[in-house]
Parts: structure tokens; C-alpha cells; sequence
């Protein structure tokens, strides 16, 4: 808190990004939850800055090694002595979902062991910062947006310190003493179990001290709601229990990392402080996680956080129209919708980069693209106004947000060429109204999915009705710009796209036998092969739709020719109920099934009725709702709630901008199928 009271006296900067850091957790906090923008868990790479002024102090690999063992078992949660946290407590115990790996690349793309070492003069370092620069006896530190950077040194009287997120990059991280880091060597009782570094992570992945920090008294808090009123620190290893404030009979939660206790005796995490870490990540601290989460998808349906959905539908009179769960009820009603204007020419595309954030696309009567957004108290530019971005479309836009304030668009043009554009967080490029050119004929809409931070990856049909791939790898298009890798197929759907983890991706089809093919890219390679595809049965009326909500997790929903809705899954080693059968899910659906899952072992599928009104159904982790083959009805009479279709046909002389095509003999020796 010293460093913090001291940025917020010296950097206007830390000020400003401390109060919107604030509101974004209240924000969370007031939506029930952490961001959820990614299911799965963080790893995050390490650096270890060791700085020794005495050969003793040079702790050993197997010193930090064992620091690290600590840090992985603290935050998910698998502590063996977790099991010393008293009755009352137990259900507050919580995986934070977060591991560290000490970094193998370093800045300059080299391979690392993810630790330096610096002999210095300083015979013992204060909280001035001064070990995290090479000029002043200390080490610099690793790019902060990249790494965890852990100073560890001679500390002049205390166990160590950490920064908040917000504050200057070459100060990022966290410093632990000597003797109060790692199991081994240099570590001394009654800090001798890693819990310092639990500690000071704690702090820098936003959370504070549970006793709120106001001294001993009880107006203080943490921010974070299943915490007890502390009336100042715990040392030493209390008994239960400890009341302060009047929070008996149970007390102080003094087994939490965030209190001051003996590391034998901090051994949690509850639920509400690791949301609060998980929307740090999320939201703060988005590029520095390599991950097994997944970005949340794009479309008519989607879910920013737990227990919350947001759905979108064209009326009779094509305007857009909105309703949402928000965990208790639906708005305005079950049966009533938000009326948000417009004559849309497609169907709503609807992406969320973060908590309380919707941007919504749809093609206006002139093909234009058009973009409103809820920013977490209104709709911009207005409820029923939409931001002009130009273009004469042949597809309807498919978006994806791989991280915060991120957003990637794409279109076909009337050249049926692949059309980009992208929101860097500060304003639209190429600009509001261009788009990049990618090339290509292109007989489906793209699909684009994001496996990670700075990561793309977008499908099509080609002209000879195969599956065509190109990739934004953070730094290029791959194979180029216009160039697309051939992967097989005579397909009689667009091709359908989701990652459940990074460097991950799995694709379906339907092929010209209304049957339902697969490929999957692991890491290193497509199987069955580039070009081949794992046939998975089924007579289908509708492209699949696919969603997952957890690693190796993977439900994929289809219409039959009975217009019943059927389900078949894979769960990590096997397809249920079996590699070609399905289960039904009953109903006469007029439209695609539209899925999103706001949890783990969480479900909610979307489809219109024969009357035109949209139905719901839920798996709730142990049984369908209403029913197996059962529905709510969600009213409305909707006339738009499809997936995209193969384009029109289309004047051969007109580009996504409108303007004459000049490259179309590029187009076409470029295209997929060509």
C-alpha cells in the first residue's frame, strides 16, 4: 500500500487508470461475476529476476522451482493443507483457474530458463524500486504486457511488495526477500512455505489486503463480497475463531493469502477473489496469458458473463430487436422485446470484447455496414441509431474480438473477394468507412474464430465448394494477404469453426450427402489430414452449430429432416451417443439453432418456431430444460435469425467499397477453388 499511496501522489497516470480498473471490477461485481470472456485456465510465464548481494543470496533453480510448484497449487486450489480451512469456510475455497511457468522465450525471441541473475553492492533494497532497474543495482524488467516479472533480493526489513495493475511497465511485478521466497535453501520459518509470492500476485492481479486497509477499524473493504468485515491484520497462526467486528460466530477469515497471518496458516482463495483475479487477466492484463480459455463467439446470441445472455432478432419490420437473461428474468419480459431501430438486411452479429460490453453489426438497404454498441450504461449512438462504416456487402459481417477493445469484421464484396476491418481500441482501420482486401472468390460468408490473444483464423468455400483458410498469426496473413491453404471438401454448408483452447480448432461441414464432417487442427497438424475429414453421420437440413464450453469440450446441434433439433457431443475421448448417432431434442424448428454457454457444463440453445417466435431450451449440468424435447417460448415473430447462407449472386464490377474493382485478375489468380 506505501507504493500505491506513492504512485497516487506522483503519476496523474496511475490515478486515471486505477479509477477505471475500479470500475470495471464494480461493474463486475454488479453483473455477479468475473468477465468469463475465456473459459479454461491462464498460464502465465514468469520471469525471475535474481538479485544477490551475498553468494547465499544466489537462490538455487531448484529454490525457484519449488516457488513456482507453490504458486501453481495455491491458485487452483490443490494445497494439501487447503484441507486446515475451517467448516464455515470450506465453501469459499476456490480454484482461481491461473498456473505460472517460468518463461522459455525471452524478449529478444531467444530461448530462456525464465531466470537472470545480477550480483549487486546493495546490501539490502526498500521499496523505492530500486532493484527493478540495472542503474540502480537492480535488474530490469522483462516487457511487462509479456511476462510476470518476480524480483527476488535482500529486502530491508520486510517480506516483500507488489504493484497494482495500472502503474509504469518498467515496475510491473512483484519483489519477495531472500529468505521468504521459494520451500528450500534461502527460505526461513515461519515464511518458509512460497506464501509470500502467493501474497504479493494476489496484489498484482488487483486484489487487496481482506481487512480493507483502513487500520484496525470496520469501515474498510477489499472489494470483493465473500470476504468478512476484518477489523484489521491477522499475524502469527490465530485460532478460530477470531471475531472482529462483529462478524461472529465465524470471524475473520484470517486462513485467507490476503491477510498477514504465517504462511502455515494462509492456505485460500475465495470465489469472489478469484473472479476478481480472472477480471484482471481478462480485462487488465489481457496480452500476458497464454491460455486454454477461449474468446467468446460472435452472433445473434451471446453471453459476457455468468448466468447472462443477450439475443437479438429482426422483426416483420426488419428492425433489430433485443431481449436478456440477466440471471433471474428475462427483459423486458419473457415474451417482450427492446426495440433498437433499423431496416437490416441480415441477420445481427453480435460481439462482446468484455463485461457489459455488446457491439452489434447488421447490413443496412444500401449492403453498408452498420455498428451500434452498449458500452455498459447506453446504447451508441443511440438506442435505435446505428454508426454508418461503408462497403456494398455480399455477406453478412462475421466479427470476432480476440482481447479488450479489440474488433475484426469481415465481409464479402460484390467481387465476392474477403473484406477486413478492425477496431484497435482507439479508432477503426483501415478507417471507419475502408476495408483491407484479402482476396479470394468466395462461394460462403467467412468464419473466423480467435484461439488467442493476436490470433485469427478464417474460413471460406471456394469456388470448387472446398474449405479455403487463412490466418493472422499477430504480425502477418498467412499464407499472405490474398492467399489462402487449400484443405479439401466438396461441401454443401459454410464451414463452422470453434476453438476450445489455444492453438486448437476444430471444423465442420456438412458434405453433399446432408451428412456432418470433421477436421481438427491440435497444435501441429489437421486431422485426419489438411485435406481429409472425419465423417460424423446424420441426414442435415442446417449447418451445424458448435460451441464449447470448456477444454477438449465440444456440443455440436443440427436440424434433421423431421425439422426436430438433435445434439451430439464430444468429451474429450469419445463422441456421444456415438460417432454417427445424435440425440433428439425435439421441436419443429423454422431456423439453425443458435447456441451460447455463459459457464462450464452450461448450455443454451436458441431456434424459431413454426410460428415464428423464438424458443429456448437449457442443460443446466445435469438435465435438459424445460424438457429433453421441451422449449420456452420467448415470443416475438421474428423474420431473421439465421446463420449466413452462401451469397447471392452479385454485380461482377463492384468491390466491398463501392468502388470499381481493379485488382479483380488478382482476385481471381488468388482465389480459392480458382
Amino acid at each position: 500500500m506505501e507504493v500505491h499511496r506513492r504512485l497516487l501522489s506522483t503519476s496523474p497516470e496511475y490515478v486515471a487508470n486505477r479509477a477505471r480498473i475500479e470500475t470495471r471490477m464494480r461493474q463486475l461485481r454488479m453483473a455477479g461475476g468475473t468477465a468469463e470472456r475465456f473459459s479454461g485456465v491462464a498460464r502465465v510465464p514468469v520471469v525471475v529476476h535474481v538479485v544477490w548481494n551475498t553468494a547465499a543470496q544466489n537462490v538455487s533453480d531448484a529454490q525457484i522451482a519449488s516457488q513456482i510448484d507453490v504458486l501453481n497449487a495455491d491458485f487452483r486450489a490443490t494445497n494439501p493443507d487447503v484441507s486446515t480451512v475451517p467448516g464455515p469456510f470450506q465453501p469459499l475455497v476456490a480454484d482461481s483457474r491461473i498456473e505460472f511457468f517460468l518463461a522459455t522465450t525471452g524478449p529478444d525471441g531467444a530461448p530462456t530458463d525464465g531466470v537472470t541473475r545480477t550480483q549487486t553492492a546493495t546490501v539490502a533494497f526498500t521499496d523505492d524500486d530500486a532493484v527493478k532497474a540495472d542503474a540502480t543495482g537492480g535488474a530490469d524488467a522483462w516487457p511487462a504486457d509479456r511476462y510476470l516479472n518476480v524480483w527476488v533480493c535482500p529486502l530491508d526489513g520486510f517480506l516483500g511488495y507488489a504493484q497494482f495493475p495500472g502503474g509504469p511497465a518498467d515496475t510491473d511485478g512483484v519483489v519477495i526477500t531472500t529468505t521468504g521466497f521459494g520451500t528450500t535453501g534461502t527460505a526461513t520459518p515461519p515464511f518458509d512455505l512460497g506464501r509470500t509470492a502467493t501474497h504479493e500476485i494476489g496484489h498484482y492481479l488487483d486484489l487487496f489486503h481482506i481487512w480493507g486497509d483502513d487500520g484496525t477499524g470496520c469501515s474498510g473493504t477489499d472489494e470483493v463480497a465473500d470476504t468478512p468485515n476484518q477489523g484489521g491484520p491477522n499475524f502469527g497462526a490465530p485460532g478460530f475463531p477470531t471475531v472482529s467486528c462483529s462478524n461472529g460466530p465465524d470471524g475473520d477469515l484470517f486462513v485467507n493469502y490476503m491477510d498477514y497471518v504465517d504462511d502455515a496458516a494462509m492456505v485460500m482463495f475465495t470465489h469472489g477473489q478469484a473472479a476478481r483475479m480472472e477480471a484482471c487477466l481478462d480485462a487488465v492484463r489481457p496480452t500476458l496469458f497464454s491460455t486454454s480459455r477461449r474468446p467468446v463467439p460472435s452472433g445473434p446470441v451471446v453471453s459476457w458473463g455468468p448466468d447472462r445472455i443477450d439475443t437479438f432478432v429482426l422483426g416483420t419490420d426488419r428492425a433489430l430487436y433485443h431481449k436478456w437473461w440477466d440471471g433471474s428474468a428475462w427483459g423486458p419480459s419473457v415474451t417482450d422485446y427492446e426495440y433498437m431501430g433499423g431496416i437490416c438486411m441480415s441477420a445481427p452479429e453480435v460481439a462482446s470484447w468484455g463485461p457489459d460490453r455488446l457491439d452489434a453489426f447488421v447490413l443496412g438497404t444500401d449492403r453498408a455496414l452498420y455498428h451500434k454498441w452498449w458500452d455498459g450504461s447506453a446504447w451508441g449512438p443511440s438506442v435505435t441509431d446505428y454508426e454508418y462504416m461503408g462497403g456494398t456487402c455480399l455477406s453478412p459481417p462475421e466479427v470476432a474480438s480476440w482481447g479488450p477493445d479489440r474488433l475484426d469484421a469481415f465481409v464479402l464484396g460484390t467481387d465476392r473477394a474477403l473484406y477486413h476491418k478492425w477496431w484497435d481500441g482507439s479508432a477503426w482501420g483501415p478507417s471507419v468507412v475502408d476495408y483491407e482486401y484479402m482476396g479470394g472468390v468466395c462461394l460462403s460468408p467467412p468464419e473466423v474464430v480467435s484461439w488467442g490473444s493476436d490470433r485469427l483464423d478464417v474460413f471460406v468455400l471456394g469456388a470448387d465448394n472446398a474449405v479455403y483458410h487463412k490466418w493472422w498469426d499477430g504480425s502477418a496473413w498467412g499464407p499472405s494477404v490474398v492467399d489462402y491453404e487449400y484443405m479439401g471438401g466438396v461441401c454443401a454448408s459454410p464451414p463452422v469453426a470453434v476453438a476450445w483452447g489455444p492453438d486448437r480448432l476444430d471444423l465442420f461441414v456438412v458434405g453433399t450427402d446432408s451428412a456432418l464432417y470433421h477436421k481438427w487442427w491440435d497444435g501441429s497438424s489437421w486431422g485426419p489430414s489438411v485435406t481429409d475429414w472425419e465423417y460424423l453421420g446424420g441426414v442435415c437440413t442446417t449447418a451445424p452449430t458448435v460451441v464449447a464450453w470448456g477444454p477438449d469440450r465440444l456440443d455440436v446441434f443440427v436440424v434433421g429432416t423431421d425439422s426436430a433439433l438433435y445434439h451430439k457431443w464430444w468429451d474429450g475421448s469419445a463422441w456421444g451417443p456415438s460417432v454417427t448417432g445424435y440425440e433428439s431434442l425435439g421441436g419443429v424448428c423454422t431456423s439453425p439453432p443458435r447456441v451460447t454457454a455463459w459457464g462450464p457444463d452450461r448450455l443454451d440453445v436458441f431456434v424459431t418456431g413454426t410460428d415464428s417466435a423464438l424458443y429456448h431450451k437449457w442443460w443446466d449440468g445435469s438435465a435438459w430444460g424445460p424438457s429433453v424435447t421441451g422449449y420456452e417460448s420467448l415470443g416475438g415473430v421474428v423474420s431473421d435469425f439465421r446463420q449466413p447462407a452462401a451469397p447471392d449472386a452479385a454485380p461482377p464490377d463492384e468491390s466491398a467499397t463501392g468502388e470499381t474493382e481493379e485488382v479483380a485478375g488478382a482476385a481471381m489468380a488468388a482465389a480459392p477453388g480458382a
